[in-house]
Order: structure tokens, then C-alpha cells, then sequence
């Protein structure tokens, strides 16, 4: 085992050494003072390392805030920029990669304190990023699956519209359509309602369509299979051999007291069945309609005396006693057997159908009232109600509701009046002479009689164009009368005047002549009002005519006419302000003065003394022939603080509040000098003045192209005015400025392009959310995107939108420092609710 060494020898004894410069001090505790630094130490450790996890967590959610806004907003690879059927199955995919970044986030972390605050942040944003991105998906397959629906139907309408003339493929194509309309209501949860309704819209709409593509290829052929049996080629006939049937009140017991015959294809109104050959219907006011249209369309193929009617209606080649039923026809009505009868006379025609119903019947056991009502509907002047929609066994008329089947049917009817029409020769220029004297209710001396009528357009049409032309002569008198009546109390009186279609008795032909008299001076009155209502003003003494050059007296009828406005609109009459001639006139007054500043004076004289919408009314009428003088008016026609006006006082609704860039008289006053510079008055040129040149009108436009941009590109009319006030302003700068260089043809001088397009727009912003913006006059940049902003704002969120989108639209101005809104695809900003266009004021 090893040895240790040991030592012996002296001992060495510890002492003191005394020294004056050295002293030692006792210290109590000062191993706890090491230990609190220590402690103190790594507490401050901690707390840094807690503090740098803390950033640490804060950067990672940042960066996976960043990635969910790039997996759903990226342009080209964003969850919500994907559409329809792109959509479809996206939600989940896009999670997983958003769960991707928050595991690789986390792995990023330093130690599991970091992951594990980093993870509570991360699960709560993979919440909303999920369901943003899950109600996204479910929103675009709601919105696939209801495009392909409608589109199906689109296709599957277009389709049996095509196949008019194919009755069962044409009820094929519904069937289908309609058991998918049930599969996708049963899918999508719709009540058996909702389903009925959508199947019923499909029928009727694709009907709709269907008729149309009918008539256009053969409207006869429409007419013939789906009108009663009046309007087919062959037409009814009467259901009986003769007379002399032992049941002659078959007639009576089936409502059809004509004895027509029955058909199953071409149905009569109110048919309601058949009593074998005879028809049957709902009333006997249906039974006497029937029957006078029958007769109707024998006179529409000339056959029009009683002759010629009962040989048609009971042939002897029917074992008919024609000659006896002629006779009978004959004695009821007073006339002789080959005498022509006008059956579109309501009295001729029931005098017709009360005799043929004698004579099938043994007896006519109706009251007038009922004769009359079944004649007026067989004319067509009312309707009977009836319970049994008509089905002619095509399916897709069958399928239209009886409103769209009698629509159908009047066209057809009007497509035959309208290829049968002959051209036939007016009266002379005494009918027109006469008519215009009338409608001035001025007596017209020898006026044309009823026999040059009849000469002109034969007994039934002269007839009925003598009625006109009398009651034309008779309605002057009322004309006067109706001037001073508001229309809708015209019309209410007019209608007070309507004989019913049921009345009778004594006194209904004077009554029924009154109201075709009343009614057509009303016609001409109302007429009047919505053709020509400037003239129409002044007929009934509102406004009277300017004819003098006094600008006072302008003025004082200008305002006459604008505190009119009101009491002729309570009648009916929206009249300009001033009519064409006039308004011609009055731009080439004001700029026919020779000095500027009395232009000015001038417009401004009308400003303080007219309502500011009534410059605006006035500006609106010669913009058309002066641009720089409507301007002008607009400028200077409302006093308010942006020029030196002579009020001393300027309403508060005038009052504009922002600091203008520019003035509006120094900009009213080089507009208009340039104006007369391009463009001299008569006198200008007869005093020897010539039209200054400008550069190009190529490069004009280019020049002014550049600074506006888009601004104009939704209303080219107005963009025409603004370069003509351009090209005014570019010459008012240039010439008055007293710098040859600056009146150079070459090429436009920059800045004065950009000052005289500032001059006829009132400033312009370029790049204003993805657009061109003309400004309120004056106001700078910065101004108006603030008040456009907080304006624009209100504007979404008072329509219920967001109002973060502002940025979306791009603002247009409609003038009055009026705005609508625009997004990059060209569809304006409505109001959800209401549909209305969103419009932005900006002050």
C-alpha cells in the first residue's frame, strides 16, 4: 500500500504584522448577499427568456395570420377566389395547409412553454380560418348547384320552345323538367308548395315562349288549331238538320240557343260539354257570345246580308228549309234578303242572333240585358267570367293561363288584320282642316258628311269613321273645359262617364255617344300634355311667351315659369323651362355681348334673382348651343363663397365649405373669353374678328385624353362638353396671357393643358380607386378623398353593405357633386334592399 509522506521540523506560528496603513473590517451576512444575487440573477434570466418566447409566440401568429389572408385572398391561388365548382372540396384542403403552417410554426419555437402559448393563439385562428373557409365552400356549392338548376331550366325551356309543332316531345320536356325541379326541391328541403310553384312558373313561362316561336313560324296555323271554332277556315256549323226537330228546346236547355255544333279541339268560351253534336255552355250570355261570333267571322269573309248568312249557317244541302228560315230571319229584323248588314253594330248584331235564336227555338226567351251582354262580349268590347279554362289539346297552350291564351289569340287575330289591310285613300285636305279646327274647338264650315265617308272606305268602316269624325266635332267643346283640369281628375271624369257593360234601357246610345265624345277631348288634352307640354303651358296662359331681349324681362319669366312648375306638374304638365328656339336665343344673347365682364354681370344679375335649380333648368336648355355660357351659369348663377359676389349675406344651403383651388369668376371669365376668341359672334365677324387657332384637334384631344383619364368613359356626351370647354379654356389662357410662346400651333403647351382641363372640369383625380374622378369644383385631392370616404362609407352601411369595400368602387360623378358607385366589372352599387343605386354626395 502507498506510503504518505509526512513532514517534520520547525513550526511556524501564525501572528499579526502591525502595520499603519492596513486595516481590516468584520462583515456580517455577506454570504446571503451572495446568494440573493444569484437569485436575483436568474429571476432576471427568466424573465427575459419569458419575455422573448413572448415575442417569439407574437411573430409566429403574425406569420400565421399571414398565411390564412394568403390562402384565402392570394389572386390567383385564394381560397376565396375560387368559384362554383372550383370551390367544391377546397375548404378542407386549405386547412390542411393551414394546419401545415401552424405545425411548422410551432416546431420553430424554442421550448414547449412557447409552443404551448403559441398553440392556444393558433387553435383559436384555425377556428375561424376552418369555418370562414367552410362557409365559403358551402356558399359557392349553394351557389353552383342554383346556377346549374336555373341554367337547366333555361336549357330545358329554350328547348321545348323549339318543339311547337311536336305535342308529345313538347310534354316530354316538361315531364323531365319537372321531375328535376322535384329532385332538386326534395335535395334542397322545399316544402310540396314551393315545388307546385316552381313547376307551375316553368309551364307557364316556357308556354309563353313557345307561343311566341309559334306564331312567328305560321300564326294562322296557331290560330286555326287553338282558336274557337269561329276563327278556324271552316268555321262552326249549325248542329241541328232543320228547324223543325221535335226537342227545339235543346237549344235553350244547353245555353246555346244558336245550336252550335261542338268541338273538343277548338272549344268555345264557356263551353262546358257536349249534348252530342250540340255544344254546351256555363250560361246563356256564353251561348248568345258564341253564336254572334260565329256571325262575326262570316262578315269578315264578306258574308254580310241575310242571305248570304243563313245559306251558310243551315245550307239546303243539310235538308235545311234555307228559303223559310231566310224569310223568318228577314221579318224579325225589317229587311230585305240581300240587304248588306253591319254585324260589328252591337244593335244589328243582337237584332240578328235574337232572330236566328226565334227561329232555332221556336222562341227568344232572353231579356235584352242578356242579349246585349252576350253581343258585347262577341265583339270583344267585355268579357264574360267564366269557370272552365278552354283546352284545345295543344300542350303548350293548354299550359298558358286564359290571360296569356286570349294574348295569344288577339295577335294572331292582329297578324291577319294586318296581312288582309289594304291601303285605302284618305279624305281630302278638308278632313285634316276640320279635325285640326275641332281640336282647337273652332267651328269647321262645310264639313265632310257621312256618304263621302262611306264613298271612301264603304258602309261599315265609313260608318264608323263618320262616328269618329262627328265625335271629334263634338268633343271641341269640352277641350277648353279639360286645359285647366289636373289629368288623373280628366281621366276620373272621363270615367264617371263609362257605360257599363251590363247597362241598358232607355237613354244607354246617348249616353255610350257621350262618353266617346268626352273621352276623345280628353285624348287630345292628355295628349297634348305628354307630346308637347311647353306648349300645352302656354295654352292654358302658365307661360307666356319671351319676346323681348330685355335681360330683366328674361328673367322675370324665367322665374314666372319656374314658380309654375309646381301647379303645372298638379296637372300634368312637366314643361321645360324654355323651349329650343328660345333657349338658342338666349345663349346667343349672352354671348353676343362684347365686353366678358357684362356676360358675367348678366349671368350673375340671374342668380341673385332665380332659384339655384332654376339656373340649373336653364343651364340644362342652351348647353346644346353654348357649352361655355351653361358653364358659366352653373358657376356663377348660385351666389355662395366662392367668388367675390354682391350679397352680403349667402345662405347656409349655399354655403360651400371647403377652400377652393380656384375662382370661380376668373374661371367663368377665361371660359367664356376663349369661347368668343374660337367661336365669334355674326357681329364679331362682320367687325372683322377670326377664329384663333389652337394646335391640332388631334392632338387637343390627346392632350386632354392624358389628363382625364377615364373619368368620362360612362358618359361621352358629357365628355364632348368638357373638351369644348377645354378647348374655350386652353384659348381664354393662351391668348390673354401676353406670351407669344404660348399661342403656338405645334404642339399644346403642357401646363396651360393642364390648368384649362382643371377650368373645364373642375379638377380631375387620377389613380381615385382604381379610376378617373372629376371633383367638385376647386376641391383638392386631398379634401375630396376624405369626403368621399366618410361619405362613401355611410352611403355602403346605410344600405346594409360593408363598408370596408369602399376601396372597391370607383366613384362617378353625376353631376351636383353627386356620386354613384362603380366596381372594376362595371356593375353599379345598389342598395340590396331596395334596388336603388347608391349615390354619394360629396361636400
Amino acid at each position: 500500500m502507498p506510503v504518505v509522506p509526512t513532514v517534520s521540523g520547525r513550526q511556524v506560528e501564525s501572528r499579526g504584522v502591525q502595520s499603519a496603513g492596513l486595516q481590516t473590517f468584520s462583515q456580517p451576512g455577506i454570504g446571503d448577499a451572495f446568494v440573493r444575487a444569484g437569485t436575483e440573477a436568474i429571476d432576471v434570466l427568466g424573465q427575459a427568456k419569458q419575455r422573448a418566447n413572448i415575442a417569439l409566440v407574437q411573430e409566429a401568429s403574425l406569420k400565421l395570420s399571414q398565411t390564412g389572408s394568403d390562402l384565402l385572398n392570394n389572386p390567383e391561388t385564394g381560397l376565396l377566389n375560387l368559384k362554383g365548382k372550383n370551390a367544391i372540396g377546397k375548404g378542407h384542403e386549405y386547412t390542411q395547409q393551414f394546419d401545415a403552417q401552424i405545425e411548422q410554426l410551432a416546431m420553430s419555437l424554442p421550448d414547449e412553454q412557447a409552443r404551448n402559448a403559441f398553440m392556444q393563439q393558433a387553435q383559436q385562428q384555425r377556428i375561424q380560418f376552418a369555418t370562414q373557409a367552410g362557409r365559403y365552400e358551402i356558399g359557392q356549392i349553394n351557389a353552383y348547384e342554383e346556377g346549374q338548376f336555373q341554367s337547366t331550366l333555361l336549357n330545358n325551356g329554350k328547348n321545348a320552345a323549339a318543339l311547337y309543332g311536336d305535342n308529345a316531345a313538347y310534354i316530354l320536356a316538361n315531364t323531365q323538367t319537372f321531375q328535376q325541379i322535384e329532385d332538386y326541391g326534395i335535395a334542397h328541403g322545399w316544402s310540396d308548395e314551393q315545388i307546385q310553384a316552381k313547376k307551375i312558373e316553368f309551364k307557364e313561362a316556357t308556354a309563353k315562349a313557345t307561343a311566341q316561336n309559334a306564331i312567328g313560324a305560321n300564326y294562322l296555323q296557331v290560330r286555326q288549331q287553338n282558336g274557337e271554332l269561329s276563327d278556324t277556315a271552316a268555321g262552326s256549323r249549325r248542329a241541328v238538320a232543320d228547324s223543325g226537330s221535335s226537342d227545339r228546346a235543346r237549344g235553350i236547355r244547353n245555353n246555346n240557343p244558336g245550336n252550335l255544333e261542338y268541338s273538343k279541339t277548338n272549344p268555345w268560351v264557356g263551353q262546358t260539354g257536349d249534348d252530342g253534336r250540340f255544344a254546351k255552355f256555363e250560361t246563356p250570355e256564353h251561348g248568345i257570345r258564341a253564336l254572334g261570333r260565329n256571325l262575326m267571322s262570316y262578315q269578315r269573309q264578306g258574308i254580310d246580308t241575310v242571305s248570304e248568312i243563313i245559306n251558310r249557317w243551315a245550307p239546303a244541302t243539310d235538308k235545311n228549309d234555307t228559303m223559310s228560315y231566310i224569310k223568318a230571319v228577314c221579318e224579325q229584323l225589317g229587311v230585305s234578303a240581300d240587304e248588306p248588314l253591319d254585324a260589328s253594330n252591337p244593335d244589328t248584331l243582337k237584332a240578328l242572333c235574337a232572330a236566328i235564336i226565334h227561329h232555332e227555338n221556336g222562341s227568344q226567351p232572353y231579356s235584352d240585358q242578356q242579349l246585349t251582354a252576350g253581343v258585347s262580349a262577341a265583339l270583344g268590347l267585355s268579357q264574360l267570367p267564366t269557370k272552365n279554362k278552354r283546352y284545345t289539346g295543344v300542350a303548350w297552350f293548354d299550359a298558358l293561363n286564359e290571360s296569356d291564351q286570349a294574348s295569344v289569340l288577339r295577335q294572331t287575330d292582329a297578324l291577319a288584320r294586318q296581312q288582309q289591310a289594304e291601303y285605302r285613300t284618305m279624305l281630302d285636305s278638308r278632313v285634316r282642316d276640320a279635325t285640326a279646327a275641332f281640336m282647337r274647338g273652332v267651328e269647321f264650315p262645310n264639313p265632310p258628311g257621312e256618304d263621302e265617308f262611306i264613298a271612301a272606305y264603304g258602309v261599315r268602316e265609313g260608318n264608323l269613321r263618320y262616328i269618329e269624325f262627328r265625335n271629334l266635332q263634338i268633343a271641341g267643346q269640352y277641350i277648353g273645359s279639360f286645359r285647366n283640369m289636373p289629368t288623373s281628375s280628366i281621366t276620373a271624369y272621363v270615367e264617371q262617364l263609362r257605360p257599363d257593360t251590363g247597362e241598358t234601357g232607355e237613354g244607354y246610345a246617348s249616353r255610350a255617344e257621350l262618353f266617346d265624345r268626352v273621352s276623345a277631348a280628353a285624348t287630345k288634352v292628355i295628349t297634348q300634355r305628354q307630346n308637347n307640354p311647353f306648349s300645352a303651358a302656354v295654352e292654358i296662359g302658365a307661360y307666356k311667351p319671351i319676346t323681348s331681349n330685355n335681360p330683366d324681362d328674361i328673367t322675370a319669366e324665367v322665374a314666372n315659369r319656374f314658380s309654375s312648375q309646381e301647379s303645372l306638374r298638379t296637372l300634368g304638365i312637366n314643361a321645360p323651362i324654355l323651349n329650343s328656339e328660345e333657349a338658342a336665343a338666349l345663349a346667343q344673347q349672352v354671348r353676343g355681348t362684347q365686353n366678358v365682364d357684362q356676360t358675367i354681370k348678366l349671368l350673375q344679375s340671374m342668380g341673385e334673382k332665380l332659384p339655384a335649380p332654376a339656373i340649373r333648368q336653364v343651364a340644362s336648355v342652351i348647353a346644346p348651343n353654348s357649352a361655355a355660357t351653361a358653364y358659366s351659369a352653373l358657376l356663377l348663377g348660385t351666389p355662395d363663397n366662392q367668388y367675390d359676389n354682391t350679397r352680403p349675406t349667402i345662405p347656409y344651403s349655399q354655403f360651400i365649405g371647403y377652400k377652393p383651388t380656384m375662382n370661380k369668376y376668373d374661371v367663368a371669365k377665361v371660359i367664356l373669353s376663349g369661347d368668343q376668341l374660337l367661336n365669334p359672334t355674326k357681329a364679331m365677324k362682320n367687325a372683322g374678328i377670326t377664329p384663333v387657332q389652337l394646335p391640332s384637334e388631334d392632338k387637343m384631344k390627346d392632350a386632354f385624353d392624358e389628363q382625364v383619364g377615364n373619368a368620362f368613359a360612362r358618359n361621352p356626351q358629357l365628355r364632348q362638353i368638357s373638351y369644348s370647354l377645354f378647348k374655350a379654356a386652353y384659348a381664354g389662357i393662351a391668348y390673354q396671357s401676353g406670351d407669344a410662346s404660348t399661342v403656338r400651333t405645334s404642339m399644346p403647351d403642357t401646363d396651360i393643358v393642364a390648368d384649362a382641363v382643371k377650368y373645364a372640369t373642375g379638377g380631375i383625380y387620377n389613380g381615385f380607386n382604381g379610376g378617373d374622378v372629376v371633383m367638385p369644383f376647386g376641391m383638392d385631392k386631398s379634401t375630396f378623398k376624405d369626403r368621399y370616404t366618410t361619405s362613401a362609407k355611410q352611403a355602403l352601411k346605410d344600405a346594409g353593405l360593408n363598408v370596408n369595400a369602399v376601396s372597391n368602387f370607383t366613384p362617378v360623378n353625376i353631376g351636383n357633386n353627386r356620386y354613384r358607385l362603380v366596381n372594376g366589372s362595371g356593375r353599379w352599387a345598389t342598395d340590396p334592399r331596395t334596388n336603388k343605386a347608391i349615390v354619394v354626395r360629396v361636400e
